[in-house]
């Protein structure tokens, strides 16, 4: 009788839906070199997230010397396609230890590399336009590159963003404000779609911030991309984190992340 039991709860479980559980993973911030942010506004900032990540049990590791480049790197090689979820939050630059500066690595870069696992790893960017990089490293191409779409841009100055429902529940910090390198929706190609809008235009066609991912794979997440603005940067980038870690755990079957570009049209 009892291996009548085991059979039929070996080919019970076999039925259930198949679906690939990871672990919480860990976060790093770098503000090593920052662009459109002061370094101590960086550093401030840093604080209060690395506060807020440690609050809520998070591993975190601060790194804010230009110096630390090379750890960046070596860390980012280590975490990616470890089945751990893992975060790099930049301040506006992108370490050319991770994608080298000028677009001299369009492909197969360790930044690259880090958001093409099916871990869900991410990269969170706040003030200047997400891979322009340190005095123009990279210009439009370093998003062109990292997204593989020809031609995708983050412009429009003071492009007003309105706080959505779920921008609400996820990152109650998050104000209204008027964002200077909005994430371009109406842009996205291939398999890359939009998780989550935190907050966007009347037209649903930008949004700043925003989580958007590329099937199954990797994210993006710009947050608060504003010239010298004191927004609440840390605060609004540990509710994300905080968020993603709760409940992004495991790879869902395609679709059921995803939102349309015509979905957005109302803000919610």
């Amino acid at each position: 009788m009892r291996n009548v039991v085991i059979f039929t709860t070996l080919i019970a479980l076999l039925a259930l839906p198949v679906t690939q559980v990871f672990a919480a993973g860990e976060v790093i911030i770098y503000t090593g070199t920052v662009q459109w942010i002061s370094k101590d506004a960086a550093d401030a900032q840093a604080q209060i997230c690395i506060d807020m990540l440690n609050d809520a049990g998070i591993k975190n590791t601060l790194y804010d010397s230009d110096g630390d480049m090379d750890a960046v790197a070596s860390w980012m090689e280590d975490v990616s396609g470890d089945n751990g979820l893992d975060i790099c939050v930049l301040y506006g630059d992108l370490p050319p230890t991770i994608y080298p500066q000028g677009n001299t690595q369009p492909d197969g870069s360790i930044a690259e590399l880090f958001i093409e696992t099916t871990d869900g790893d991410a990269f969170i960017n706040h003030a200047d336009y997400m891979f322009w990089g340190l005095q123009a490293r990279n210009e439009v191409g370093g998003l062109e590159n990292m997204m593989d779409i020809p031609g995708i841009v983050m412009w429009d100055d003071n492009t007003p963003m309105i706080v959505t429902e779920k921008g609400k529940e996820i990152a109650p910090s998050l104000p209204e404000f008027q964002s200077d390198r909005p994430f371009h929706i109406d842009q996205l190609a291939d398999n890359w779609e939009v998780e989550v809008s935190l907050a966007q235009n009347e037209a649903g066609t930008r949004a700043d911030p925003i989580i958007v991912r590329d099937g199954d794979r990797g994210r993006l997440i710009p947050v608060i991309q504003t010239a010298n603005g004191d927004e609440p940067k840390g605060a609004v980038a540990a509710e994300i984190i905080i968020w993603l870690m709760a409940n992004a755990t495991a790879v869902q079957p395609e679709g059921k992340l995803s939102t349309t570009w015509g979905d957005l049209k109302a803000v919610r």
